[in-house]
């Protein structure tokens, strides 16, 4: 192994979760673990010569107990799941988690610095959004104690965790050509995000997986909210010709789409089929309610919190994959939720 064993090296060579691994290895009594699985662990961390890192033995030490959460919009939906994932995987592991919102300290530079550079917190993790301050602001954190971004590339030499989001977008344009759709058009978020760019590849690949067209007319990207999903819809459906899909960025922005559709018209998904990355309690009951694909974003909050509290947030070593496109938590994967927005295209019904 080229690089310093992780708890995630010998959690995968045991066939056990990181959480288990940190707890056998750092002794703790209250474990439920059989003694066969608990020796296992203790012979491959022997096996990989792994060593617990500095950082976490600092985090079991620290006397605030605390972990930080920094998100873009608080209220976000799409949000709330990692919110939820975090906090549960902090209030296992004892740790209180704070949280606060990126365009607050953004603005207020002592609210900050009380965040991150008072004690109040020993880890600290950041929802990446590819706003222009975010390096700033994560770097600075970065010098200061542990970070990881969340949802996230790295940037700024801090690692970072993401879902496989070329793989959910890929799952959603199969569904809709297995429905015999072949003009499919992409509703992405902000231009140039990071995330925007990884679903459009997916959806591009699918594409061209087969032999479908990608039309420039059939791509608009605006940003991550209701009102640029509008916007956008508008636009499809003022396209000659205009798509008989759509793959929507995520149920936000889809909310949008659905009604500028709603509005002119149009019927989804009898003249328009629409899908949508993410899943939120509200779109099962809309009308129609939304074909979603739902990411584990809830596992993505807890893996933050695993990895701040066993010291792997340190920057990824030269040469590592990770340091270029993040750690990818592929497992479970994405999952297809089959709604009333989606059918066979006009005359194939």
């Amino acid at each position: 192994m080229s690089r310093r064993p992780s708890l995630s090296d010998v959690a995968k060579r045991a066939e056990v979760s990181v959480s288990l691994v940190s707890r056998i290895l750092s002794g703790d009594a209250t474990v439920r673990a059989r003694p066969e699985t608990q020796q296992r662990v203790h012979e491959v961390a022997a096996e990989l010569g792994y060593q617990p890192h500095g950082a976490a033995r600092a985090l079991r030490l620290s006397r605030a107990g605390a972990l930080g959460l920094v998100v873009h919009e608080v209220s976000n939906p799409i949000h709330a799941e990692i919110i939820r994932g975090a906090q549960a995987a902090a209030t296992a592991a004892g740790q209180v988690l704070l949280l606060s919102d990126a365009p607050e300290l953004a603005a207020n530079a002592d609210a900050f610095a009380q965040l991150v550079g008072t004690g109040r917190i020993d880890g600290l993790m950041w929802q990446g959004s590819g706003e222009d301050y975010d390096d700033e602001l994560v770097a600075r954190a970065a010098r200061q104690l542990p970070t990881v971004l969340v949802n996230s590339r790295p940037r700024a030499g801090v690692p970072a965790l993401r879902l496989d989001d070329e793989a959910a977008a890929r799952l959603a344009v199969e569904h809709l050509i297995e429905l015999g759709h072949r003009h499919i058009a992409y509703v992405g978020g902000r231009p140039g995000a990071d995330l925007t760019e990884r679903r459009y590849a997916g959806y591009v690949g699918a594409l061209r997986d087969h032999d479908l067209s990608v039309r420039p007319e059939w791509t608009v990207e605006r940003e991550w909210d209701a009102p640029a999903g509008h916007a956008a819809m508008a636009q499809l459906l003022a396209a000659d010709p205009r798509p008989t899909a759509v793959f929507v960025a995520n149920v936000v922005v889809a909310v949008g789409a659905l009604a500028a559709a709603r509005e002119a018209g149009v019927a989804v998904p009898e003249q328009l089929s629409v899908i949508a990355v993410h899943d939120a309690w509200f779109v099962a009951h809309g009308a129609p309610p939304l074909t979603t694909v739902r990411l584990p974003l809830d596992r993505l909050g807890a893996e933050a919190v695993q990895r701040l509290l066993s010291g792997e947030a340190g920057p990824a070593p030269a040469g590592d994959p990770a340091t270029e496109r993040g750690i990818v938590l592929a497992d479970p994967p994405p999952k297809l939720l089959v709604r009333g927005s989606t059918t066979r295209p006009e005359g194939m019904r």
